[in-house]
């Protein structure tokens, strides 16, 4: 999906519930929205499964409803935290916790005793999902959430 293809859901409502906001990003498999959940009034992050041929689509689907259901159950504080999942006209969405901060990638240069600490966050994340028979496949900077608090958190799963 093209970034015009992303800005065109600023606007749109999901579901009835989720306002979006602003597009935040995307890769080859879903984009990622800033949205307003229009029940609660927060603000939260939603992931859209892109919907291709029906074939590929079912596959899709059911790739990010499991990413879901795995995320519900790692409940720890360096990884992002997930709350709703459905699936509408245009595919498969969940909402997560909208996180401040860039990721590690954009983070540039960092004093050693930060780096370490945020690895640590990582390192911590990663010991829970290997404890649980899980492999992340993907950690990479750009995976690594640096929050305004100081901390890391593993994302994109």
């Amino acid at each position: 999906m093209s970034a015009s293809a992303r800005a065109d859901a600023v606007g749109k409502t999901i579901a009835g519930r989720y306002l979006v906001e602003e597009a935040l990003g995307g890769g080859g498999m879903a984009a990622v929205y800033k949205v307003l959940d229009l029940r609660t009034n927060q603000r939260l992050a939603l992931k859209r499964g892109f919907v291709m041929q029906v074939r590929r689509s079912a596959k899709r689907k059911e790739l990010l409803e499991r990413e879901f259901h795995t995320l519900v159950q790692l409940a720890h504080p360096r990884i992002i935290e997930v709350y709703d999942y459905g699936v509408d006209d245009d595919g498969p969405y969940y909402t997560m916790e909208l996180l401040d901060g860039a990721d590690l990638h954009r983070t540039g240069k960092l004093e050693w005793q930060k780096a370490c600490a945020l690895l640590r966050d990582v390192a911590s994340s990663l010991a829970l999902l290997h404890s649980r028979g899980l492999i992340h496949r993907d950690v990479s900077a750009r995976n690594v959430r640096c929050t305004a608090d100081g901390r890391a958190k593993l994302i994109d799963f």
